[in-house]
């Protein structure tokens, strides 16, 4: 494996590609490595040349190499409405990128701190460092739960992951055959996941995962439960709320989870919303510089 190849991997279709940009320059100028910064995005055929110079162009840098990966996305019929078929390409980029290491990242986060300190060895003979899930933070959570997410050699209180900052460790992920594995229990008609691919994952590596310090996957807690009218979330239980607003506060990496993006609803005074739309004027501000149309924000019709 070729660790000049390690970097950060972004999965993304057409409507996501503003908020590629906005991520892209976020984990831009917040990197602090002196070695180079490889980005791989993962794109359909629906992402336009113009889509791409966009992309290209908030990510330009001395330091920066971004490369293009086409790959086109056969998935079961998706349960989760603003999820796209590309998620599922995450599957895919371990086995597509020769690198010692790699971070996967949603395109709706966006980093307040250099994501370079991932890019470094994973606990035990585990292929992914991942954060724990804050609706989800363990398979008895009841959105997970036995009926329908196979508990395996694990208890219920096993943790279960969130999948949008995955760090891999390539060999071993080729090694231990996730791809393979993943393709092929997505394929069984009998696996019916509730999370998508998230789940998937979570059964194939079957708890072998490394724990990630939260936050490097801080989700706007406060503005979800708002939106949503809940007073309290799973996560509550490892997450106290007090604990939570310390997250909120001071975030390495801002995950917007849910159908509640900063470029699709309003997010009021809530400081993590201001954060999104601070990034996302200044990705403008480069596009503008770059002399680059800016690409439409566009929510995906189901």
């Amino acid at each position: 494996m070729d660790a000049s190849a390690d970097g950060v991997v972004l999965c993304f279709d057409s409507a996501y590609v503003w908020p590629a940009c906005v991520a892209v320059h976020s984990v831009v100028r917040t990197w602090s490595s002196p070695g180079p910064l490889n980005i791989y995005c993962l794109c359909d055929s629906g992402v336009t040349a113009a889509d791409r110079l966009a992309v290209e162009s908030v990510a330009r840098g001395a330091n920066t190499r971004l490369r293009f990966i086409d790959v086109e996305i056969a998935v079961p019929e998706l349960r989760v409405g603003h999820v796209s078929a590309m998620t599922y390409a995450r599957l895919l980029a371990p086995e597509l990128i020769d690198a010692a290491r790699l971070v996967y990242l949603d395109c709706d986060i966006v980093a307040c701190a250099s994501v370079s300190a991932l890019l470094r060895p994973i606990a035990a003979d585990y292929p992914i460092a991942a954060a724990r899930d804050v609706y989800g933070p363990e398979l008895d959570a009841p959105h997970i739960a036995a009926a329908r997410f196979p508990f395996g050699r694990r208890s219920g209180a096993f943790p279960y992951f969130n999948a949008g900052v995955l760090v891999v460790d390539v060999e071993r992920w080729r090694r231990q055959g996730i791809t393979r594995r993943a393709t092929a229990l997505m394929r069984d008609p009998d696996w019916r996941p509730v999370l998508e691919d998230q789940d998937t994952l979570n059964h194939v590596v079957d708890g072998r995962f490394e724990m990630l310090d939260p936050r490097w996957n801080v989700v706007p807690v406060d503005f979800i439960k708002r939106s949503f009218g809940r007073t309290a979330i799973p996560g509550d239980r490892y997450v106290p709320a007090e604990y939570q607003r310390d997250l909120e506060d001071a975030p390495w990496i801002v995950h917007y989870l849910t159908d509640r993006k900063p470029w699709l609803v309003d997010f009021g005074d809530d400081p993590l919303g201001r954060l999104w739309h601070e990034t996302a004027a200044g990705t403008a501000d480069v596009l503008a510089g770059a002399r680059v149309p800016h690409p439409a924000p566009r929510s995906r019709e189901r």
